[in-house]
């Protein structure tokens, strides 16, 4: 939408210009032909209306002085061409300058138009600026015109003032209302954005109904009125019909009801037909018929702009209804979310679920980065994705890039977003997307949120992109428990030394091969391993080289095994592993090769140990290390299988 901010200085189209001025002579010359016998007031002077239309809207512009310039010039243009004198006419286009500048600066003091020059005639502030703007730039018109004049041997008089006054002032009321209204649709159709700015309401069904007899009921109301029944002053009642058409329908039509209604009451006047022809005084009678004028307008202005404002008023707060029952909304699927990211077994899906149902999104998706530091998909909700990958070059990818920044970013049409797969947008049918770093409290942005959408969206409001960065916030801690709570479950099971399973776990795996070997009838074969001299070799170079061996001892069997064997550090300089699906003979090759494998030119002896059917793998572990012993005895660096139970306890 265009903001209302306009700029002082825009620039003027020669069309705007030479359309006010040709209008304004317009105006100039029917007005002229009014002139009350007699005197030097005009019945009408509709050109009163369209100079505080033409300067009200062209204020500002490079060529407003050019502006009053030819309102000036063609006011003395037309008093010249019929009659008037040459320096009456020419103070007579001063009047008429000074009353419309007189106008349009009291009409901006009294509005917002002065600093933000947006829509006018919006509400009863506005109308109450446009009748007091229109009061004292007529009334000033009025007295320095009758004044201008009076030297010229027109006769003066406090009636002929209070006419021009009420002349002038009734024309500045309904041109300008008229054109105001005109340009409220023009910047309808611009897209300018305003709360009280409402597009014109065209009727339909009953009401359509309802406003085709409101425009009959005052065609034949005016007729019966100025025609038909003239003997008769009942011209103020069809102010009855100005009230229903102003209470039921669109400002701008009563603005235009009002403004027919007028001329059709000055025409019939000026014929000497309808109630106010029947007043003798000529004065008089251009005072009534102007006055009449000047109060249906006002009155129908004023009920139709309470009216607005009430629709205002009832639309600001079904808005605001809605907007908080939103708001509402939010909140419990915020909370929603806390407890379910918080509970959830797999928080990263609960995370993007939440994201989803808060925004309305098609999916959702999670990336991390691997340990290649490229950033893969970790959950995803709502849409049948494949695992994806994105390149960690920030120069290439949109999502790397928003990674490495740490910054939020939305897309109202994806597809013209460079960095993003256009593949990807095809194959989901994609319009818009948003995405949300999860960043922790020191700053690390640990993953990105990615939101699709398959309908576009415009723009995102401030509270969804708060929800998201709330979720965000969420997305990192539970990101983070989540990586705590694996470290802490590592460190339950492993040993801190050399990182391999340690006694705890590795009583409840042996245990569980054990009884998949029970199961499948497979062979399972246990090892007990002890590095040689370990004990002088730590009192010779010291704890720190021991630890050392320790470790690159646990790398270099670990190296020696299949990916399914379980190897555990089983105390001090001993480690236990299990071989599955293998016999003694077979796992004596491989204790072999882990001997071979010592580093830092020290041995190691092996006790290796057959499970058994009946036989518990502490059992096993039992023989394995007497046949570890016997090693150590025969020499050491050396690979010893134990002999089979002479008696097999039952499980």
């Amino acid at each position: 939408m265009t903001d209302l901010g306009l700029r002082r200085t825009p620039p003027n189209p020669a069309w705007r210009t030479a359309g006010f001025a040709v209008l304004f002579a317009a105006a100039a010359v029917l007005g002229r032909l009014t002139v009350v016998q007699g005197t030097v007031v005009n019945l009408v002077w509709p050109a009163a209306g369209v100079d505080a239309l033409w300067l009200l809207l062209q204020h500002g512009r490079r060529s407003y002085r050019w502006d009053l310039l030819l309102v000036g010039s063609i006011t003395a243009g037309v008093d010249l061409a019929t009659g008037v004198g040459t320096a009456e006419s020419l103070a007579l286009g001063g009047v008429n300058v000074v009353q419309a500048v007189v106008f349009v600066e009291v009409l901006r003091r009294r509005t917002a138009w002065a600093t933000r020059p947006g829509p006018l005639l919006l509400d009863m502030r506005d109308l109450t600026a446009l009748l007091l703007a229109a009061g004292v730039s007529t009334t000033l018109g009025a007295v320095v015109g009758s004044v201008v004049v009076h030297p010229g041997g027109a006769p003066w008089s406090w009636l002929a003032v209070l006419v021009w006054q009420a002349r002038n002032g009734a024309a500045v009321l309904v041109v300008v209302a008229l054109g105001l209204r005109v340009r409220h649709l023009v910047l309808i159709r611009r897209g300018v954005d305003h709360p009280q700015l409402r597009p014109v309401q065209v009727p339909r069904g009953a009401r359509a109904v309802e406003l085709a007899l409101a425009v009959v009921a005052s065609v034949l109301g005016n007729l019966a009125v100025f025609h038909w029944l003239t003997d008769y002053p009942i011209a103020f009642p069809l102010f009855a019909l100005t009230a229903w058409v102003a209470l039921r329908f669109d400002t701008g039509l009563t603005a235009l009801r009002t403004a027919a209604v007028s001329v059709a009451a000055v025409i019939y006047t000026l014929q000497g037909d309808g109630p106010f022809a029947a007043v003798d005084d000529v004065l008089v009678r251009a005072g009534i018929v102007q006055a009449y004028v000047a109060i249906g307008a006002a009155l129908g202005l004023a009920l139709a702009l309470n009216r607005d404002e009430r629709l205002v008023l009832v639309e600001q707060l079904r808005a605001a209804a809605a907007y908080s029952e939103e708001r509402h909304r939010q909140v419990r699927v915020l909370a929603k979310a806390s407890r379910s990211v918080l509970l959830a077994d797999d928080p990263r899906a609960a995370v993007c679920a939440a994201v989803q149902e808060a925004v309305g999104a098609d999916g959702v998706y999670l990336l991390e980065p691997d340990p290649q530091g490229r950033l893969t998909s970790t959950a995803v909700v709502g849409m049948d994705l494949p695992p994806l990958s994105f390149d960690p070059d920030p120069t290439t990818s949109l999502t790397a890039r928003l990674f490495a920044e740490g910054t939020p970013y939305f897309s109202a049409d994806v597809s013209e977003e460079r960095g993003v797969s256009p593949a990807v947008v095809e194959l989901l049918g994609l319009a818009s997307a948003a995405w949300q770093p999860a960043v922790l409290a020191d700053g690390r942005v640990v993953a990105v949120i990615g939101v699709m959408w398959r309908t576009p969206v415009p723009h995102l409001c401030d509270t969804a992109l708060g929800i998201l960065s709330v979720l965000g916030t969420e997305a990192a801690r539970a990101i983070e428990r989540g990586t705590l709570l694996e470290r802490l479950a590592r460190a339950a099971d492993r040993d801190q030394l050399t990182g391999l399973a340690n006694r705890r776990r590795w009583d409840e795996l042996s245990a569980v091969e054990a009884a998949r070997a029970s199961r499948t009838g497979r062979p399972l074969t246990y090892l007990l391993l002890d590095l040689d001299h370990f004990k002088a070799f730590n009192d010779t170079y010291g704890h720190q080289t021991g630890d050392a061996l320790l470790q690159d001892f646990a790398t270099a069997a670990s190296g020696c095994l299949r990916e399914g064997d379980l190897i555990a550090r089983w105390g001090g300089e001993e480690f236990a592993v299990a071989l599955p699906d293998c016999t003694s003979q077979q796992a004596r090759v491989v204790a072999e090769r882990i001997i071979a494998a010592v580093p830092h030119g020290q041995t190691a002896t092996v006790g290796v140990a057959q499970w058994v059917p009946g036989e518990t793998a502490a059992q096993s572990l039992c023989r394995a290390d007497a046949a570890l012993y016997a090693g150590k005895r025969g020499g050491r660096a050396r690979a010893v299988i134990a002999d089979h139970p002479a008696v097999v306890v039952p499980l």
